[in-house]
Order: C-alpha cells, then sequence, then structure tokens
C-alpha cells in the first residue's frame, strides 16, 4: 500500500501539492483532525469501516484514511481507503485525471517486485464529475507488510479547483486465499468498492451543493 500511494503522491506533484502522511503517527487518530473547507469529496467509507488518520489543511490539501474496526494500520488484511485533495488549475476539456492514472500504474507495475496484473482503465462521468479509474494487483509486494500481495483501487475526480484522489487497498491473508481470481478480490467486493466511488458526490464549489456539516 505505501508504494503505491507513494506512488501516487508522485505523479500528482505534476499538477498538485499533496500532504505526506507521516507512518509513525498514522495509527492515531489525533492532532489535525477538522471540517474540510470549500469543495469536498462526499464518499463514504465501506460499512463498519473507521475513520483512523487525518491531516492538512481546512482550506488547502489533506488526507484522510479510513479502515476496518479490528485492522492496525501497520499490519491490515482486510482493507484500507484514502481520501487526498489537492489544489489543481483543472482546464476544461484538458482531463489530467486520466494523465495521473495512467502514470500511476505504469509506476505500480514497473515497482512490483513480482508479476503484476493490471485492471483496465475507465474514464466517465461521477454525478458530473469527470473521473478515472483502475488499479491492479502485485502478488509480490512486501515481505513485512504484505507477504502475498496487494491490490489497489485507484479514482481521480476532477473537482472545479481540486483533484480527488480515492484508494481502496486490499491483501490477502494467506499465499491461497482467492487465487482464482486475478486481482485477489471476489467481483462482489470489487463492486462494492466501485459503487463507493460511483456515488461520491463533489460539494461546497462553484455552481455545487453546500456541503453537509
Amino acid at each position: 500500500m505505501k508504494r503505491i500511494a507513494a506512488l501516487l503522491a508522485c505523479a500528482l506533484t505534476l499538477a498538485v501539492t499533496l500532504i505526506p502522511m507521516p507512518a509513525a503517527h498514522a495509527a492515531l487518530l489525533e492532532g489535525n483532525v477538522f471540517q474540510p473547507n470549500g469543495e469536498n469529496l462526499i464518499i463514504q467509507p465501506p460499512a463498519g469501516w473507521r475513520l483512523a488518520y487525518m491531516n492538512g489543511d481546512p482550506n488547502g490539501d489533506y488526507v484522510v484514511e479510513f479502515m476496518p474496526q479490528n485492522e492496525s494500520h501497520d499490519s491490515w488484511r482486510e482493507g484500507y481507503m484514502s481520501v487526498q485533495r489537492g489544489a489543481a488549475s483543472v482546464s476544461p476539456g484538458v482531463h489530467l485525471s486520466t494523465q495521473i492514472v495512467q502514470r500511476v500504474l505504469q509506476g505500480a507495475q514497473n515497482s512490483c517486485a513480482g508479476h503484476f496484473t493490471p485492471m483496465k482503465q475507465k474514464d466517465s462521468m461521477t454525478n458530473g464529475a469527470y473521473t478515472s479509474i483502475s488499479g491492479g494487483f502485485c502478488d509480490r509486494y512486501s515481505a513485512a507488510a504484505a507477504p502475498f500481495g496487494e491490490g489497489s483501487l485507484v479514482a481521480v475526480i476532477e473537482g472545479t479547483k481540486n483533484l480527488f484522489l480515492v484508494q481502496f487497498g486490499w491483501r490477502p491473508s494467506t499465499p491461497n486465499e482467492l487465487n482464482g481470481y486475478p486481482l485477489r478480490i471476489t467481483p462482489q467486493r470489487l463492486q462494492v468498492l466501485l459503487d463507493q466511488i460511483n456515488r461520491a458526490m463533489l460539494c461546497g464549489g462553484t455552481d455545487q451543493l453546500v456541503c453537509p456539516r
């Protein structure tokens, strides 16, 4: 997860400046917890997941993370979700989301120590916002954190003044868990994650709904 997350941040520096995530403090829900101002993305984590970490600027870039109630930040297996907001100059007809997702997936494939199985990239509209979605699975990622590989679903959603990155991750718990599926995740569970993205909505910006408080 950290490798793919780092690739995301690296790709986005071409267009936005993101808040780095200090791993030593990511397991603690304390400190810079706030209600974001301005344009924001409304997206719900899967049912039963908890807010695990938040940091950034209420008026600028931020990162927020969720995971299942029984998961540890440094050794999670079932799942992980992060949302990042980064200011960007979004021009009509120029879709940075497409470019960023392409670079992220290429970087993830180049960095995988084993075999990387990519997902097909899809560009579409999510409740009026241009969105690019892709992902993949690396079967040899980290012997310590993810000994049986790690998968990731990545979406970049374009606002009027910001780009929003949404990332879901999963890790098999055993060498043979779901090895009948190329991405080591069932189609049903993958669809649940895609549905979370498809229901996302922008708020708080020009000509957008007021964000709930």
